[in-house]
């Protein structure tokens, strides 16, 4: 809670504010605790800057004794930044402004994943061994359609096509099992 404090130590209208104060995405956190310590008076609350962070811009207040203002919650999606907020008395003869930082939320502590045992792969991997079909049928297909480019035959295009489709589903089907 961010306390600002009127008709304290300045005499009439005076205005004492942190300098600085931090908020986070998605929480309500910016409440300002307004103590008047002395006649009661109408004060402003103005931000021309939080339209990125937040919905308020501006509020009229009449302040009799301690009060409690709470700043529309900062939005979910925004990133870290700052923006002012002034405190205007006096009809505008005194005025105040403090920083809101808003600030990255922390992140949660990961829980610690659970690990599985893998099996020991073999120095030459079996992977290699089980694709070695869909690689010879993707080489053919490259020499068909080298084939294909010099000697402008259809059927070496439509072989090249067909080998190369079959390359891929093998490989698919492979890698489902």
């Amino acid at each position: 809670m961010t306390e600002i404090h009127l008709n304290r130590r300045g005499g009439i209208n005076s205005i004492e504010v942190p300098d600085e104060v931090e908020a986070t995405p998605g929480g309500s956190d910016l409440v300002l605790w307004i103590v008047n310590h002395g006649s009661p008076l109408h004060i402003t609350l103005a931000s021309s800057n939080s339209s990125a962070f937040t919905g308020f811009f501006h509020e009229n207040l009449y302040v009799n004794g301690p009060e409690e203002f709470a700043i529309p919650p900062i939005r979910e999606n925004v990133y870290p930044g700052t923006f002012n907020i002034e405190v205007i008395a006096g009809y505008g003869a005194k005025k105040a402004e403090f920083r809101v930082v808003v600030r990255d939320r922390a992140a949660p502590e990961p829980e610690p994943a659970e690990t599985l045992e893998t099996p020991a792969v073999p120095a030459r991997s079996l992977r290699w061994r089980s694709s070695a079909p869909a690689l010879l049928l993707t080489a053919a297909a490259l020499v068909l359609y080298g084939l294909w480019l010099v000697y402008r035959v259809d059927l070496l295009n439509a072989a090249a096509f067909a080998a190369l489709l079959l390359g891929v589903i093998l490989a698919w089907l492979r890698q489902r099992s």
